[in-house]
């Protein structure tokens, strides 16, 4: 099956919302979009998209595993945004 293209519009969107206050979470969410979201499942895009949402600090501790989710497909993403620390 062939993955949709993902239109510019919708990663220079994305790319934006990458922007954040904390410039650890800029280097590792603009990281993840560039190597992985286009090869990603729609689940797992819209996982990350939902981050995304997430205040800084919020995602910062969920990155740093110090608050849990339940969302299953955050987790993955959480974990794939963690490589990039090591």
């Amino acid at each position: 099956m062939t993955k949709p293209i993902i239109p510019r519009q919708e990663i220079s969107k994305l790319k934006w919302h990458c922007r954040r206050g904390v410039k650890e979470l800029d280097l590792v969410l603009q990281l993840y979009l560039e190597e992985r979201y286009k090869s990603a499942d729609e689940k797992e895009q819209e996982a990350f998209k939902s981050l995304l949402k997430k205040d800084d600090p919020l995602l910062l501790d969920r990155l740093m595993g110090n608050v849990k989710t339940t969302d299953l497909a955050q987790i993955q993403v959480l974990k794939k945004l963690a490589s990039y620390y090591t």
